[in-house]
């Protein structure tokens, strides 16, 4: 009687299962793997009986969520339902990565290459000593690798993991490759004439392919019992969300995205407490430890097989590789009379993979009108506009062509106007960091050396802010101001007669916490003081930030801040110059800023009762231009007026209803002011919680696409703090848009407000403050593009030097989301309702 293979049939089935949840896992839950779940009654047995009763997070398995909760709410069958397949691709490259370096190495260890075998018993003697999971530890602990998003993440883990492992594995093929050496036919290969390249190849990789194959599922096997040890220990694949960025009801920090490891890392807590939360724990552990068996029996099933003189697995292996054979297919070819049906079915094959690799795959309901975004750009960047600054004639303007090209697609407006004054428009009652217009400029700086430069307002240097008691002491004129610009180590060179301009150095995110911010309004209160020692007051300070160069309007504020840009930036690290610096009085705010909406009610809802609504956002204001005008900044009212169009034109109306949303006063990010567009939008009118309140919202916004020679788009996703909606699959349906249509992208999902990179942004490299702030009480919430693109408004910023590309897939993007993203829809219906453009 022939006996079953139980280990590879058993592997096999497990292997099966764990396949169709990493491709598959739709059809095993509805549940969002990042929503969090709010206290909330849940049913669940309870002696026999199905009980009722009020529970917080984490939540005891249910009827709605089968596992459970964990801390944050988030459904734990859900997150291992999702979080198979990154957990799955991290073994899969750890066992590849120990393969590529483990199979040559041995190979020729084993052929006599003493050096190469030492090394392997170098390290394997090394990893004896100090265990391999101690030095991972050590290694995926830097900063790093918490910062890296899942894809990214999976990779560098692997490569880690493989480098601490590899040996071992290179010593069992070392020793396979000697014993097939050590074999009679091996002399006769070498009789006969054959290279040591031709034995490899042709004697040694045939028989090594069995145990390669075998072990390589048991190294897979290996490494996720690694990934499990060291997710103990806290350390584990994915962005890791600070509680403080969130709602979350747990008090530490934990990994968003769905992975099996992050969900181990509080286990010594969960296990002191398992009586009370035992499915926290329980639940994971049982997947890794039936996946780590399940691979593991399939290994071992490979290996006896392999042993078997007459398997019928080997042998059907064998044959479909020896069937891949471009020497056979010659050969059939050669006798196609006689093999004509396998010569027929390797190039019905052949053919369908060509046409799977070349055949376009993706075609767009509706193409995107960039011709159509151009114009809105030229219109907008034209020079009686004079750059659309916030409260001036132009920015005014400009607000009325976005009236009037929304009011003619036949969209609802709304205008809410952001005040820039306490009271009657006067210096007096300019509010704190309302804007300002300087036009002209000039600083004179007198160095030690006696050299004498001259720099200019706008091309060398932006002038920041403007001190509130100058503004109302001065009569409209010019500002003039003479004296030593220093930094604090030469502050004792300057007398005490003359006035000191400190030169100081910032990081840029230093000036965008809200918390921390020197532009605040409660930074307003005191004197200006410099130095530790003598406390010299001043009234103009020079603000040294590395690598900007972004021309920013003025703001009032308690201190005049002078921003230099590349030149003269490196000339005041000198660290001392005699400094007269003149400029004009600046131009008060006209007009209150003003926030323009236009609103497309979705099939069966309206403005009154909207439903569910996607919020499509943008900036529309800009800096301060007499010139020629920068383009830049009025990339995404354009491409937000163009979007408009194309959604209105729609021949049947979106399940949904789409609000665009025209930010003014969001230009600037180094400000920190209520009267910032989305600020005051969402904290002081509280806008978004009447979105709220009529049925929830998604938010997007159309950012920047850059002046920069790239291709790649950024893509910022926040699952919201209301996401009651399946933001994950969401974002991976918008994803999953994006690689069809073969758009390179880089996604952030995670905030880190303690990045040590010395010219970044921080969190806002990667994210807008519009995002931050409508994020808070919506679904969902992306940003398309770039945040803050250096060079804005400066001479780099050309027509000619705009990311064109970049701007049509910005709009692109955002189209095939609003017409083809299934999850995007109302009852996760797909608004294939005959979406053509009207004619």
């Amino acid at each position: 009687m022939k006996r079953v293979n139980f280990p590879l049939l058993i592997g096999s089935v497990i292997l099966m299962v764990l396949l169709a949840l990493s491709y598959f896992p739709e059809f095993f839950t509805d549940r969002d793997p990042i929503h969090e779940e709010p206290p909330r009654y849940i049913e669940y047995e309870k002696d026999g009986e199905i009980v009722e009763e009020l529970s917080v997070n984490p939540m005891r398995p249910n009827t709605i969520n089968l596992m459970g909760t964990d801390d944050a709410g988030r459904d734990i069958f859900a997150r291992l339902v999702y979080g198979t397949r990154n957990t799955m691709q991290l073994g899969f490259f750890i066992a590849l990565f120990r393969m590529i370096i483990a199979l040559p190495i041995g190979i020729f260890a084993g052929m006599g290459r003493k050096t190469l075998s030492r090394i392997i018993g170098f390290f394997n003697t090394f990893f004896s000593a100090v265990p391999m999971l101690i030095f991972s530890y050590i290694v995926l602990n830097f900063n790093y690798f918490y910062r890296m998003q899942m894809e990214k993440s999976i990779v560098a883990f692997a490569i880690v993991l493989a480098l601490v492992g590899w040996s071992k594995l290179a010593g069992i093929i070392e020793d396979v490759t000697k014993r097939i050496m050590a074999e009679d036919f091996i002399e006769g290969e070498l009789a006969i004439g054959k290279t040591k390249t031709q034995i490899i190849f042709q004697n040694v990789l045939p028989h090594l392919i069995p145990h390669g194959v075998s072990q390589f599922f048991k190294e897979m096997a290996m490494g996720l019992f690694l990934v499990a040890q060291l997710a103990v220990l806290y350390v584990f694949v994915g962005t890791t969300r600070e509680v403080g960025a969130m709602a979350f009801r747990a008090n530490y920090r934990m990994g968003l995205e769905p992975e099996w490891g992050g969900m181990l890392s509080r286990i010594t807590n969960d296990v002191m407490r398992f009586e009370e939360v035992w499915w926290v724990s329980l639940f994971p552990v049982l997947f890794f430890a039936v996946a780590i068996m399940g691979i593991n029996l399939l290994g071992e099933g490979l290996r006896l097989e392999f042993q078997k003189r007459t398997s019928r697995v080997i042998s059907t292996i064998r044959k479909g590789i020896s069937s891949l054979s471009p020497k056979l297919l010659y050969l059939q070819i050669r006798d196609i009379r006689k093999y004509y049906k396998p010569v027929l079915l390797k190039a019905g094959v052949f053919a369908f993979i060509l046409l799977y690799l070349f055949m376009p795959r993706y075609q767009s309901i509706v193409d995107y009108d960039i011709d159509g975004a151009l114009n809105h750009l030229d219109a907008l960047s034209d020079v009686k506009y004079k750059g659309r600054a916030s409260g001036t004639e132009g920015g005014y303007q400009a607000g009325e062509y976005i009236l009037s090209e929304l009011n003619s697609l036949g969209y609802q407006t709304e205008v809410t106007e952001i005040p820039f004054y306490d009271g009657e428009p006067s210096p007096e009652s300019l509010k704190v960091m309302a804007p300002m217009t300087v036009q002209q400029g000039t600083i004179t700086l007198s160095f030690e050396n006696g050299t004498r430069k001259t720099y200019r307002l706008h091309e060398d240097f932006t002038l920041f802010t403007i001190a509130r008691e100058e503004l109302l002491g001065a009569a409209e004129g010019e500002f003039y101001y003479a004296g030593t610009a220093t930094t604090e180590e030469n502050l004792g060179k300057v007398s005490s007669e003359k006035s000191v301009f400190p030169i100081t150095e910032h990081y840029i995110r230093e000036l965008l916490s809200s918390t921390g911010s020197p532009f605040s309004v409660e930074k307003m209160r005191g004197k200006n003081t410099f130095g530790e020692a003598e406390k010299r007051e001043f009234m103009v300070q020079f603000m040294l930030l590395d690598e900007y160069s972004s021309v920013s309007n003025a703001y009032l504020h308690k201190t005049t801040t002078i921003i230099p840009f590349d030149e003269m930036r490196e000339d005041l690290y000198e660290g001392i110059a005699e400094a007269e610096i003149t400029f004009s009085y600046p131009e008060l705010p006209r007009h209150n800023g003003r926030i323009i909406q236009g609103f497309l009610p979705g099939s069966g809802f309206s403005k009154e009762k909207p439903g569910e609504t996607i919020v499509i956002g943008g900036s529309y204001d800009g800096v301060y231009e007499t010139g020629d005008i920068s383009p830049q900044s009025a990339a995404p009212a354009s491409a937000l007026l163009t979007l408009a169009k194309q959604t209105a034109e729609l021949e049947n109306p979106l399940s949904k209803s789409v609000s665009f949303v025209f930010w003014d006063n969001q230009y600037e990010i180094k400000k920190n002011t209520n009267e910032e567009g989305s600020e005051y939008f969402h904290r002081e009118l509280l806008k978004t919680i009447d979105l709220v309140v009529s049925g929830g919202y998604y938010y997007y916004e159309l950012n920047y696409p850059g002046m920069e020679d790239t291709d790649t788009l950024n893509i910022v996703s926040f699952p919201a703090q209301g996401g009651r909606k399946p933001s994950y699959k969401i974002g991976r349906r918008m994803e999953d848009l994006m690689t069809d249509m073969k758009i390179p992208y880089r996604r952030f999902q995670s905030i880190f407000y303690d990045t040590s990179t010395s010219s970044s942004l921080g969190v806002y490299d990667m994210v807008t403050r519009s995002v931050l702030d409508m994020r808070l009480n919506g679904f969902f919430s992306v940003g398309i593009g770039l945040s803050q693109p250096k060079g804005m408004g400066t001479v780099m910023d050309q027509r000619e030097k705009l990311n064109v590309l970049l701007l049509n897939r910005i709009g692109q993007v955002m189209l095939d989301n609003l017409t083809m993203n299934e999850e995007l829809m109302e009852n996760g219906e797909s608004s294939e309702l005959k979406l053509e453009v009207a004619k």
